[in-house]
C-alpha cells in the first residue's frame, strides 16, 4: 500500500467516524468532509478497475448480497420517479443512504476491504477513533453539565451551518442533554456506536475504554439506544447459556436490571413511566401509517422517519415494506447460509441489532448510519486477518 493510499483511507476513517458531521451546506444539504471522501474514494476505486481490469474481483456472498437488495434498489428507484417531493434534501440522503451505499461497499469497495494492508490500517484507526468520540462524548457531557455550554469546533465537530444549534437538534432530556459526542445527536450517536458494538468489543483490549463505551451509550438517555445495549448483552447471555454458569449470570443480569434501572432512572430525575411513555417518543403518529395501508405508497415522498418499517409502508406500501425486509436482512440472510465459510465472530450481531431497533428508532437518513451498517455487512464476509485476534466480548 503506497503513503497516498494509506493517508487517504486514514482520512476516510477519520472523518467517518471521529467527525461524521463536519462539513458545510448547499441549498440545506449537509456535504460532510467523511462522505465527500468516500465518494472520491469510490471513484479512484472504479477508474482503478477501469484502467486495469486484472484488478477486477468480486467475492460471491458480498454479490449475492447486493442481489438479494436489488429488488428494493430498483422497486423504490422507480417510484420515486412517480411521486412528488416533500424535501430534496430527504430525497437526496434517501438515494445516497439507502439505495447507494450497498453498491458502494459490497461491490466498489469490495476489493479494498479484502486487502490485508487495508485491514490492519483499518483496525488501528478504527480503535483510535471510537476511543476519540467515547472520551470526548464523555468530557462533552460533563462539560455541558457542569457549565450549561456546549464544545463546538465549526467544519470540525459540527456543520458549519448548524454552528450553536445543538439544542435544537432534540438533545434535552429534562434537567439533562444527551451525550452526543461529534455525532450532535444522543440518538444517532447511539445507534452508530451500537452497529459497531460487536467489532470495538472484539479488538478493545482495556477495560476502561470498554466500560466507557457502555457509559456513553447509557449517557445517551435514548430509550432506543438502552434497548440496543440490553439486546447486545443478552445475545452475549444466551450465547454462554449453557450449564450453570450460564444461568447464573442471566439471573444476575435480571437482578441488576430489577434494581439498578429504576436507581439510574431516579439519579436523572426520571421515573418507569419514561420508559413506558405512551406517546413512544413523539413518534406515535408514525404509527397511523397502519390504519391507511396501500399497495404502492402515498403519492408524495416526505422521507423515512424514525420507526422505518411504519415509514417505508407508508412511502412506498406493502410492496416495498416486503422488499425493504429483505433488502436490510439481505447481508444475515447469505451470512447464515454461506456462514460455515467464515470465522466465527460476533460481527452479524450489528446486523441483528439494528433491525430490531429500527422499528423505534432507525436514523436511516442521517449520516453516517447507512454507511456504518453496509460497511460493516460488507466486512462481515471477510475472514478474520492472522496478524489479529479477536476477543470474546
Amino acid at each position: 500500500m503506497t503513503r497516498f493510499k494509506r493517508s487517504f483511507l486514514t482520512l476516510t476513517i477519520i472523518f467517518l467516524i471521529a467527525f461524521p458531521k463536519g462539513g458545510f451546506k448547499i441549498s440545506g444539504i449537509p456535504l460532510t468532509w467523511g462522505y465527500l471522501i468516500l465518494m472520491l474514494s469510490s471513484v479512484f476505486c472504479l477508474v482503478g478497475l477501469f484502467i486495469d481490469n486484472s484488478k477486477i474481483y468480486f467475492k460471491k456472498e458480498r454479490l449475492l448480497t447486493l442481489q438479494t437488495c436489488l429488488p428494493y434498489i430498483a422497486y423504490t428507484g422507480l417510484v420515486l420517479l412517480t411521486k412528488d417531493v416533500e424535501s430534496f434534501g430527504f430525497l437526496f440522503s434517501y438515494i445516497l443512504s439507502v439505495l447507494f451505499m450497498p453498491i458502494m461497499f459490497l461491490m466498489v469497495f469490495n476489493r479494498v476491504i479484502d486487502n490485508e494492508n487495508f485491514n490492519v490500517l483499518f483496525t488501528n484507526v478504527f480503535l483510535w477513533c471510537l476511543r476519540f468520540v467515547i472520551v470526548f462524548g464523555l468530557l462533552l457531557f460533563v462539560y455541558k453539565l457542569k457549565s450549561n455550554r456546549t464544545i463546538e469546533i465549526p467544519f470540525l465537530t459540527v456543520n458549519i451551518d448548524d454552528t450553536n444549534s445543538l439544542e435544537e437538534k432534540f438533545n434535552s432530556r429534562g434537567d439533562f442533554f444527551k451525550l452526543v459526542s461529534t455525532y450532535n445527536n444522543g440518538n444517532i450517536f447511539g445507534v452508530c456506536m451500537l452497529i459497531f458494538a460487536p467489532l470495538y468489543m472484539s479488538i478493545e483490549k482495556y477495560k476502561f475504554f470498554r466500560l466507557g463505551f457502555f457509559i456513553a451509550l447509557f449517557l445517551t438517555l435514548s430509550r432506543t439506544v438502552w434497548i440496543g445495549t440490553c439486546i447486545y448483552f443478552l445475545l452475549i447471555i444466551f450465547r454462554n447459556l449453557n450449564g450453570v454458569k450460564g444461568w447464573t449470570v442471566l439471573v444476575c443480569a435480571l437482578v441488576f436490571l430489577t434494581f439498578c434501572v429504576p436507581l439510574a432512572l431516579n439519579l436523572l430525575n426520571l421515573d418507569l413511566s419514561f420508559l413506558f411513555d405512551k406517546n413512544l417518543g413523539g413518534r406515535l403518529e408514525q404509527l397511523s401509517a397502519l390504519n391507511n395501508i396501500t399497495l404502492f405508497g402515498e403519492d408524495k415522498f416526505k422521507g423515512i422517519g424514525e420507526i422505518v418499517y411504519t415509514s417505508v409502508l407508508q412511502e412506498f406500501g406493502v410492496i416495498g415494506l416486503v422488499l425493504y425486509l429483505g433488502y436490510i436482512s439481505a447481508p444475515l440472510i447469505i451470512y447464515y447460509i454461506k456462514k460455515k465459510k467464515f470465522s466465527s465472530t460476533n460481527l452479524h450481531w450489528s446486523l441483528i441489532i439494528y433491525i430490531i431497533i429500527s422499528a423505534s428508532d432507525g436514523a436511516i437518513l442521517y449520516i453516517p448510519t447507512m454507511a456504518f451498517y453496509w460497511f460493516v455487512a460488507s466486512y462481515l464476509f471477510k475472514p478474520i486477518p492472522k496478524n489479529i485476534t479477536p476477543q470474546d466480548a
